[in-house]
């Protein structure tokens, strides 16, 4: 019953390539406007729809599965959504501030274990190394891969590549 967020961007996204930029006849200005498609695919692959937002949208699926239980009770047989609502989720500000805990204490740790270089176990040494590697190869990879691809040329040219 809803648009998914990356749908509804996508429909801004082409409403801006076919009804917008070929009717701006300044070069700065369509630039601008592919900027402005740079920036709706970079959100298109970071957003979703708030946990707010969804929660609402489960407790109404959640009063509706208990109404449709009671209405159904003489129909064993009829498919019935059973879905139950979570008392609480996290918010996003919840969640970016545990994130960001995290990464400070990441960061803490790569200070201290420098500190240490000289006396500390090698094997132990290694092991945190290895550890706070592979988080940050993981962290890189999950931001490239929710980054949109650039379009400087189409920013700077006012005009799709290859045009």
């Amino acid at each position: 019953m809803n648009n998914s967020l990356p749908r509804l961007i996508d429909g801004m996204i082409a409403t801006l390539r076919r009804e917008i930029i070929p009717s701006v006849e300044d070069d700065f200005a369509r630039g601008q406007a592919f900027g402005m498609i740079y920036m709706l695919n970079s959100i298109r692959l970071r957003a979703s729809w708030s946990n707010g937002f969804l929660l609402e949208q489960i407790r109404a699926l959640d009063e509706a599965s208990g109404e449709i239980a009671i209405a159904l009770a003489d129909l064993p047989d009829a498919p019935k959504p059973s879905v139950a609502a979570p008392a609480a989720l996290p918010t996003a500000a919840e969640l970016e501030a545990r994130r960001d805990e995290g990464d400070a204490r990441i960061c803490e740790l790569i200070d201290w274990l420098e500190a240490r270089r000289e006396t500390a176990p090698a094997s132990a040494l290694a092991g945190a190394d290895a550890a706070i590697a592979r988080y940050v190869k993981r962290q890189l990879k999950w931001d490239l891969s929710t980054s949109a691809k650039p379009m400087f040329e189409e920013i700077s040219r006012g005009a799709e590549k290859g045009a």
